[in-house]
C-alpha cells in the first residue's frame, strides 16, 4: 500500500468564510468550489498543481461527527480494495463509499474512534487532483 499523502480537508462552519480566511490570510490563492448535494457537502479545493498537496476545506450541512475544525487525512493508494483488505485485515473498521453523481470518486474510511482521533479517507492514486482539475475519471 502506497503512503503518500494525498490531500488534507478540514471541516468548517462556513465554506466562504474559510475560503476567505485560506485565500486571503493563508495565501492559498482561489479554490474550486464544487457543490455535491447527494452527500450534502459542498467542497473548496485549493490546488497548487503538480508543486504540492491539496487542500480542502468540506461544508457539511446535515447530522454527523465531524465539525468545524476536524482534519481529514486523505492517503493515496494504489489499490482501493487492497487497502480496504489490509484495514480489515488489521481489525480495523474501514467504509467502502461508492461514488455518486457529483463526486465520481470511490473512497474508503476509517473513523476518528477507529483512527486514533483522525479521520483517514483513502482514495485511488491520481482521482482526487482528476476530480479537482475537471479532468475525466477512468474506472
Amino acid at each position: 500500500m502506497t503512503h503518500r499523502l494525498d490531500h488534507i480537508a478540514i471541516f468548517v462552519n462556513k465554506l466562504e468564510d474559510g475560503i476567505d480566511f485560506y485565500s486571503s490570510v493563508v495565501g492559498l490563492g482561489e479554490p474550486v468550489v464544487r457543490d455535491i448535494p447527494e452527500l450534502r457537502i459542498r467542497c473548496a479545493f485549493f490546488d497548487p498543481g503538480e508543486a504540492g498537496t491539496i487542500f480542502e476545506l468540506v461544508e457539511f450541512s446535515g447530522e454527523g461527527d465531524l465539525v468545524h475544525g476536524d482534519v481529514v487525512v486523505a492517503i493515496e493508494v494504489d489499490d482501493l480494495d487492497a487497502a480496504l483488505a489490509h484495514f480489515r485485515g488489521k481489525g480495523i473498521r474501514v467504509f467502502d463509499q461508492p461514488a455518486t453523481k457529483n463526486l465520481p470518486l470511490r473512497r474508503g474510511w476509517v473513523l476518528k474512534r477507529d483512527g486514533h482521533g483522525t479521520v483517514i479517507e483513502l482514495c485511488q492514486a491520481g482521482t482526487v487532483a482528476s476530480f479537482v482539475r475537471g479532468q475525466a475519471l477512468s474506472h
